[in-house]
This record gives structure tokens, sequence and C-alpha cells, in this order.
């Protein structure tokens, strides 16, 4: 619960990137937990590269750039505000153009025949599938085709496009209405399965480059909306904003004592 708590609020800009982190017992007193639970906590969102510690300094947040954006909960967190939705769903299409449009080439001309019935069989299940349904095997779909590229590099995205898909495609079904809703459109599936399965490359590549312009287009829609789409959790209420463009924090905490002034500001 701490460890979800702490996260989303990092992740929704409560404490800036490269900011140090309030004292150990002000964070726990946010949080309302013990000292132990909130040190346990810092070392699990250390793990996802969210917060870096360091003795006698203390902890403080990492570069986005550190932040492990193949982990399910940095990705929950990210994806759970509008605000952010759609410039990672520009970024990870950017992603996706670089690669599944040649992984579904090479599937077309190295995919074995039980991996090319495969990708059929699951556009069967596609077709008969509901929104809460079809994720999983929009998933397994998309997976299929890096393993049926049979290389070792391509396929080793496999992991890491689980995680990204899985996240993506739950988080529109669940936040997004109307032409932004999620759309497991088995036809095109079905379309690129055949093409793969009768060894068609250019077909295959063309097909997966147009999924995704569309899904780019999307992205670009979305950003420049006013947030009709979303029917998802509500933005994070950070409050007003500091000069520097920081959240200010409304939590209150207790104050720490300070230590006596040696010297007078008036005898500087």
């Amino acid at each position: 619960m701490t460890v979800h708590a702490f996260g989303s609020q990092i992740v929704a800009g409560r404490w800036m990137p490269e900011t140090r982190l309030p004292h150990e017992q002000d964070l726990a007193a946010v949080f309302g937990v013990g000292r132990n639970v909130l040190r346990e906590a810092v070392k699990v969102l250390a793990g996802k590269g969210l917060i870096r510690t360091a003795r006698r300094y203390g902890s403080c947040v990492c570069k986005k750039s550190e932040w492990n954006f193949f982990d399910a909960d940095v990705l929950s967190w990210h994806l759970s505000d509008r605000d952010r939705y759609a410039r990672f769903l520009h970024d990870l299409t950017e992603l996706r153009l670089c690669v599944e449009p040649t992984a579904a080439a090479l599937a077309a001309r190295r995919a074995t025949g039980e991996e090319r019935d495969r990708l059929v069989a699951l556009t069967d299940a596609l077709e008969a599938a509901s929104a809460l349904d079809a994720v999983a095997i929009d998933v397994k779909f998309h997976l299929a085709i890096l393993d049926a590229t049979h290389n070792e590099l391509m396929a080793g995205f496999r992991q890491p496009f689980s995680v990204l898909l899985n996240a993506l495609f739950e988080a529109t079904r669940v936040s997004l209405s109307g032409k932004y809703a999620y759309d497991w459109n088995p036809v095109i599936h079905r379309a690129l399965a055949v093409a793969i399965r009768d060894g068609r490359e250019e077909e295959a590549y063309a097909l997966v480059f147009a999924m995704q312009a569309r899904n780019h287009t999307g992205a670009n829609g979305l950003a420049i909306s006013q947030g009709e789409w979303w029917i998802g959790p509500p933005s994070a209420d950070l409050g007003p904003r500091s000069p520097s463009g920081a959240p200010k924090d409304k939590t209150r905490v207790p104050r720490r004592k300070r230590a006596p002034k040696i010297m007078r500001r008036d005898a500087l």
C-alpha cells in the first residue's frame, strides 16, 4: 500500500526528479506508517529506478531517464493519469514502429508451420472475445510474432513488450471512451496472420506499419483533446505550483526542531 501511494505520487510529480525527498520521519508521517515500513517502500522504489539513496545525503527522486518503464507498477502509475497517457502512447507507438513491422516481415519469412497456424488460431479467439478477454489474446498475438522471427535479439523484446502491451491495452480498455476506446480489431489482426501464414513479407510489414501509424495519429489526437475521452481516474490534483514549476506539497508534516543559530543574521 505504501509502495503504491509513494510511487504514484512520485510519478504524478509531487516530488520532482532530482530533488531531495523529505526526512524519513516526515515521509513516514505523510503516509501514516512506521519508519521500517517506509524504508521497505524506499527499497522497492529504488529497485524500480524512482529513488536513489545515499548515506548522509538521504533520498532523492531519480531522473526520469532512470525510471524503469518496463516495470508493471511504474507503467500503471504512469498510465493512470490522462495528462501523461497521450505522451506515453506517442512514445510507445514510436518504439513499436521501430520493431514490429520488421518483426512481422521476418515472421512471414521464417515462422514454422506450427507458428503460422497459431497466429491464425489466435485471431479466431480474438473474434469471439469480449474486451476483457481480448487484452490477453491481443498481447499473445504480438508476442507470437516476435517469437516467430527466430531472431534471438528481437525475441529479447518479448518480456518488456509483454509488460508494455498488457499495461497499455488494459489502461486503454478501462480509461478511454469513444473513438479512442480499446479496439482489438480482429479483422486487421486476421489479415496480418494470413499474410504471415502465406509468407507475404511486404504485406505483413505494411499491415503492422499501418496499425501503428493509426495509433500514432490517435496519440496526437489525444494530446490536443480536452480530456472528454477520459473515463478513468481523474488526474492527480497536485495543487498550486511554485514559481519553479514544482507542485507545492500541501500535506502538513511535523516540524523538526532546528539547531540553534551560532550567529545572528544582522551580525554577518
